[in-house]
């Protein structure tokens, strides 16, 4: 397994992220909001520079984590732009997934499941002419609230272009109450091609509050062991929305991006990177 972060989860500069990745030892760098700028908004000859950057210090983009469809269905034409530039940017920074959603909850959605699918026939065609592929997350905010959901959904689209984001502590939001394992990950397994590493408690009044990995109701030791037992050698990216002395607002979870969500993130990243490398490396010891 290779080891990332989410860049705006500890800071804005670029430069920054690269230099914490190499002193984390991490592997690489999924780029959501760079210099406060949306991923998708970065110009090509700033990317091209970046990937000299990267490739000098041995880094990597698993994948560029885009926002797009998490927004209202009425507004799914307006996405195809950011998509495609999405693509752009992928092909510079040599990443082969790029994350979406299953829009925002509305009453504009359609309620059959196969019409919502129809919704991701010219995305296909998109990523199909780019070679490239969209990972598909669960979100307590979007449609696909938890796993089972999100799988019935990429059920009914072509797998050779459409995979999912295993996302387990987005399941102590989840309004439906899926367990994050096993019934999230059994859902969901048969899709996962990225894995995103966050991890939260219920707060005062039932609320949940993200932790760093291992210390709240994510199982992560017994997923980490399922994730060795099986084989899986793709990338755990921590997405961790944890902060020192900062709290995230309602908003900012939903739509993650800027320089105000990146407040005192810097230090609970660290502090996260620390305690998955821990929860890793109990795991192959307690492997079979």
């Amino acid at each position: 397994m290779n080891l990332s972060f989410i860049t705006d989860e500890a800071t804005q500069s670029f430069s920054e992220a690269v230099s914490l990745a190499r002193r984390a030892g991490l592997s690489g760098l999924e780029l959501r909001s760079v210099e406060d700028m949306p991923i998708d908004c970065i110009p090509s000859v700033m990317l091209k520079e970046w990937r000299r950057i990267l490739d000098g210090e041995g880094l990597k983009v698993p994948c560029l984590a885009g926002s797009f469809f998490k927004c209202s269905f009425r507004d799914r034409n307006r996405e195809l732009d950011k998509l495609k530039r999405l693509t752009e940017a992928a092909h510079i920074l040599d990443a082969r997934l790029i994350r979406g959603f299953a829009f925002f909850a509305d009453a504009a959605v359609p309620a059959v499941l196969k019409e919502l699918a129809l919704a991701f026939d010219t995305p296909a065609d998109i990523l199909r002419q780019a070679g490239l592929k969209m990972v598909l997350e669960a979100d307590p905010s979007v449609n696909t609230t938890n796993h089972a959901a999100l799988a019935a959904l990429l059920g009914e689209l072509d797998e050779s272009v459409f995979g999912a984001v295993y996302d387990p502590g987005n399941d102590i939001f989840d309004p439906l109450g899926e367990t994050p394992y096993p019934e999230g990950f059994n859902a969901i397994r048969p899709y996962i091609l990225h894995i995103h590493v966050k991890d939260a408690i219920l707060g005062p009044e039932g609320h949940p509050q993200c932790v760093a990995p291992g210390k709240g109701l994510v199982r992560w030791s017994d997923i980490l062991r399922e994730l060795l037992s099986c084989g899986y050698d793709g990338w755990l990216s921590l997405e961790t929305h944890y902060r020192k002395n900062v709290a995230l607002t309602e908003e900012q979870m939903r739509l993650p991006a800027g320089a105000q969500f990146t407040r005192g993130g810097l230090e609970a990243t660290l502090e996260s990177v620390a305690a998955l490398d821990a929860l890793i490396h109990a795991a192959k010891e307690q492997k079979p």
